[in-house]
């Protein structure tokens, strides 16, 4: 008599996907019950000179009968908190919408990130999610999920200078510039090691509470032409003179209703990069929500800012203008 053995294998994949933090261009400021911004904003992706500075995300996917909880450690630690749960909820979703049974394993770290950590977090989470459950969502389908995390995931997920069009249904983002159309520009960032940072849910109930946010909101169709144009004629200094303009303008309305991103030193760096345009060198400020400030220039005024702010023992970090996410490992064991 013959016994027949049947073995079960259960398929295995691996997915790592990387992704890089953005910095705002037009500032994001209030949103609606679903996350969506409440007006037009625009964001880049930037990384350091060797592009190590990053989100980069593996997921373990094991074939089983189930869908079993969801194991996410970010950073060495165990996904928790409001923020947390919806992130898990949106993964849950991906997979019941696609009728996925599986036992997935999630780890994402960051490396060198001082600002913009959640947009390429969502960014590099719902790439690889795309890639180990071999889906082939276009990066508009991707969007849908990943904003459920984060606002402005789309500005990491497309990389180079992106534009979010609020009134498209679903929101839509394009991206204006990539990476290679903006490597004239050059960033420095100072980070600032205060004890607290203002959350983005913070700022969001905020600003909408300064009286004069209707006024920003009137203005942004104007800075975001400004911005179209200076890209269309290739005038990188005016594209970032304008951003500047917007994020001054933001952090007024926030400080109007007592909320201060920008604390003394990130201010006195502010004057410090007004006083640099007084010396003929044409540089320009870009802050979050976060304790970063970067300093944007074109290259030939790069060494400029470096020297003045070695000078003035400001410790930064270069950056450059960074891609859309990549995927850096796929297998199946």
């Amino acid at each position: 008599m013959i016994s027949i053995l049947h073995v079960v294998v259960k398929i295995k994949k691996i997915s790592t996907a990387v992704a890089y933090p953005t910095i705002p261009i037009i500032f994001l400021g209030g949103i609606n019950p679903d996350r969506t911004p409440l007006y037009d904003t625009m964001g880049l992706a930037v990384t350091n000179k060797d592009e190590t500075t990053r989100t980069e995300t593996t997921i373990e996917s094991t074939e089983g009968k189930t869908i079993t909880p969801i194991k996410f450690l970010l950073d060495k630690q165990e996904l928790t908190g409001l923020r947390g749960n919806q992130i898990i909820e949106s993964v849950k979703t991906l997979m019941d919408k696609n009728n996925i049974k599986a036992k997935v394993k999630i780890e994402s770290n960051n490396y060198g990130i001082f600002s913009g950590s959640s947009d390429s977090g969502l960014a590099a989470l719902f790439v690889a999610l795309n890639d180990v459950f071999d889906l082939k969502y276009s990066k508009d389908e991707i969007l849908r999920f990943s904003m459920k995390g984060s606002e402005s995931a789309g500005r990491s997920l497309y990389g180079g200078l992106t534009l979010s069009l609020v009134n498209e249904k679903p929101v839509k983002v394009i991206q204006l510039a990539s990476e290679e159309d903006l490597s004239r520009i050059s960033l420095f960032s100072i980070p600032f090691q205060y004890d607290s940072r203002i959350s983005a849910d913070e700022i969001h109930a905020g600003i909408i509470k300064n009286p004069h946010f209707h006024e920003r909101v009137k203005k942004i169709p104007n800075w975001i032409d400004r911005i179209k144009k200076a890209l269309k004629n290739d005038e990188l200094v005016e594209l970032l003179k304008t951003a500047e303009e917007n994020i001054q303008n933001a952090h007024e309305l926030l400080e109007g209703v007592n909320i201060r991103v920008r604390k003394p030193d990130m201010l006195r760096l502010c004057e410090q990069v007004t006083q640099m345009r007084k010396e003929k060198i044409e540089a320009y400020y870009l802050i979050g929500g976060g304790n970063l400030v970067t300093i944007a220039t074109i290259e030939p005024f790069a060494r400029g800012v470096a020297k003045y702010l070695s000078k003035n023992q400001w410790k930064y970090y270069e950056f450059k203008v960074a891609s859309a996410p990549k995927i850096i490992k796929s297998q199946t064991l």
